[in-house]
């Protein structure tokens, strides 16, 4: 993480593209993950990243961010992006008269029930867990990802949803708990 804040300095201070491009080789596989994770689509996990990445190029120089912060910022305008995302794709929906059926499925966010799709993408195949997880509440399964795949301190999650630690902390317990029930 030193050499992040070392790469936030020195873009902030030259604007050389070359230390975003540092920047952007160390965030970048996080937010698509982010991006896969929920979406499940390849393209389109690669698409939303690159409008982080153009969000946060234009808008760098306007916050003095530490490397805590940035994570923050930079993690809320890709939740943010992933809102609008859905948020069009359900308007698209409803505007063309499909079925009520498929807008649930814009609302549910997580296509994460495609374990298939995780496993060959992530490498991941635990499906109990996935089962287990889908029983969660939006907010709960963002909260748990970021603090066990993004390895997240409570602030900066705290940070990301505006929200206190302690209510971090509480999302995650009682989220935890439901996985430990479900899974029994």
């Amino acid at each position: 993480m030193e050499n992040i804040n070392l790469y936030l300095k020195n873009f902030r201070k030259s604007g050389d593209k070359g230390w975003f491009e540092k920047i952007y080789k160390y965030f970048m596989p996080k937010i698509y993950r982010f991006f896969y994770i929920k979406t499940l689509n390849k393209q389109l996990s690669e698409d939303l990243t690159s409008e982080v990445f153009i969000r946060v190029y234009k808008n760098f120089k306007k916050f003095h961010l530490n490397v805590n912060t940035f994570q923050a910022w930079i993690y809320r305008i890709a939740k943010n992006i992933l809102i609008d995302h859905f948020r069009k794709k359900k308007k698209d929906i409803i505007e063309s008269e499909i079925a009520d059926d498929s807008i649930e499925l814009i609302e549910d966010e997580y296509l994460i029930k495609n374990s298939t799709a995780l496993k060959k993408e992530l490498g991941f195949e635990n499906y109990k867990l996935i089962d287990a997880m889908n029983k969660l509440t939006k907010l709960q399964k963002d909260v748990l990802l970021l603090k066990f795949v993004e390895n997240f301190d409570y602030k900066t999650i705290a940070d990301i949803y505006s929200k206190k630690q302690l209510t971090i902390r509480g999302i995650i317990f009682r989220a935890l708990s439901k996985l430990k029930s479900e899974m029994a």
